[in-house]
């Protein structure tokens, strides 16, 4: 019955790949920007509920508790401010990507640097889900880890194939169903395990969940949020700068939903698998010793879901920076090869053993520290001012050597001096330019005014 039911899925999201297939550019990177606030909430909710917030973070919630929150809490609130303050300048660029954006203001040099942490970031990303998705694939067939490495690279880069036109038509389907089965989930253990509401402390942190932790939440996690290629994906795509800001705070308010939820599963768990159970394997041991077989058969599917829904997003953002800014081919044919050579490389990956949110936070410390700020600080001075290249290239490139050196030693001192200098550079750079007058040309060939 799983087999048969996954093996419709599978049929099901590669049919719908292939029938949305992109035959133009806008249509593979950009969904030819016809999204309106809806479509690009649910695909922000669906992009960011991966692997992360189910498998990781129902994992986190048993181990830490209620502090386990900031995880998506942290995201939702960078989210916000993405919407408030960027969301409508970064619309209304007509830019592709995030590196085609950021070269009005930083300078073409830039642009190659950065497109390569993107693609070494998110690959990472992608590794992550392949883990994810790996283990509840492997508890859902029985079969071994190299044929779920190989069923979730076909179920992952079939879908990819079809371009952003192709994800974003399912993406609000997939949300609903994810909420729906955490909700039916959730009740569920409540009835099993009425005990637990009783037992939970509301902590922002507590010692498994430090108030150091709290702050490399919110600062570095919340920055990848602030500043980030597959969200920026999800703004272009919109028809008009209204729908990307109101999209923008649909998904961030979805987050928080999705944060509740997620975390509320991961207390409920307490009491019903052993103590010592690695946060990883939470969700699978309840999947395999405590809810009935249709219980564990629907969780599945959402997960299996929920997390193709999240790979297929990574690995399009990836796809389409390298296609886009490093191989300088705007074609959905050279897009497609990309898809296929980085789910490859994410599913190679994923063998490395690091874990779930092991390869997000990896992910996470080259991003915030190489990225985030020169953007930020560029994206704020336009279009009075603009950076001098050197400057952004410095930034990006001190930033990343720390953010490797913080993925690499775990300290998390390397991410905020990492992040001050990248910061400091990138303020450096601009105090150095004149004023660039009232109008400057965009990245599509418009023009913006002040």
């Amino acid at each position: 019955m799983a087999l048969t039911l996954l093996g419709a899925y599978a049929l099901l999201i590669f049919c719908l790949g292939i029938a949305a297939r992109s035959r133009s550019a806008d249509a593979f990177f950009l969904n030819n920007r016809t999204s309106g606030a809806w479509g690009v909430g649910f695909s922000i909710i669906v992009s960011c509920v991966g692997a992360s917030a189910t498998v990781g973070m129902i994992g986190l919630a048993f181990t830490a508790g209620t502090p386990a929150f900031w995880w998506l809490g942290a995201g939702a609130a960078g989210l916000v401010v993405l919407s408030l303050l960027l969301a409508r300048s970064v619309r209304a660029s007509g830019a592709y990507t995030l590196p085609h954006l950021v070269e009005t203001f930083l300078g073409r040099p830039a642009r190659p640097l950065i497109a390569a942490v993107i693609v070494a970031a998110w690959t990472a990303i992608l590794a992550a889900q392949f883990t994810a998705l790996g283990r509840v694939l492997e508890g859902l067939t029985g079969v071994s880890t190299l044929a779920c490495l190989g069923l979730g690279m076909v179920l992952i880069c079939g879908h990819t194939m079809g371009g952003q036109a192709a994800i974003m038509r399912v993406d609000r389907l997939q949300a609903l169903f994810l909420l729906l089965v955490l909700t039916v989930l959730l009740v569920w253990l409540t009835v099993h395990n009425p005990a637990w509401p009783h037992m939970v402390r509301l902590e922002a942190v507590n010692p498994a969940f430090p108030a150091a932790t709290l702050g490399y939440y919110l600062v570095v996690v919340g920055a990848n949020y602030l500043v980030c290629p597959m969200l920026f994906g999800r703004l272009l795509s919109a028809r008009d700068t209204r729908s990307a800001v109101t999209g923008g705070l649909l998904g961030a308010g979805g987050l928080a939903v999705c944060a509740v939820l997620i975390v509320a599963v991961g207390l409920a768990c307490r009491g019903l698998v052993p103590e010592g159970t690695p946060g990883d394997a939470v969700l699978t041991a309840v999947l395999a010793g405590v809810v009935p077989p249709w219980m564990q058969l629907l969780v599945s599917l959402a997960l299996v879901s929920a997390i193709v829904s999240s790979a297929d997003s990574c690995l399009v953002t990836a796809a389409t920076v390298c296609s886009h800014d490093l191989l300088d081919r705007r074609s959905p044919a050279v897009g497609r090869l990309c898809v296929l050579g980085l789910g490859v490389a994410g599913a190679a990956a994923s063998l490395w053993g690091k874990g779930i949110l092991g390869f997000l936070l990896m992910a996470y410390d080259l991003f915030a520290c190489g990225v985030v700020m020169p953007c930020v600080v560029g994206l704020l001075a336009h279009p009075a001012r603009r950076m001098a290249p050197r400057y952004a290239c410095a930034a990006v490139v001190v930033g990343g050597l720390l953010g490797v050196a913080a993925a690499v030693t775990e300290n998390r001192v390397y991410n905020y001096t990492g992040m001050g200098a990248s910061a400091l550079l990138a303020v450096l750079g601009i105090t150095r330019q004149a004023a660039w007058g009232s109008r400057v040309e965009t990245p599509a060939g418009g023009e913006m005014t002040d």
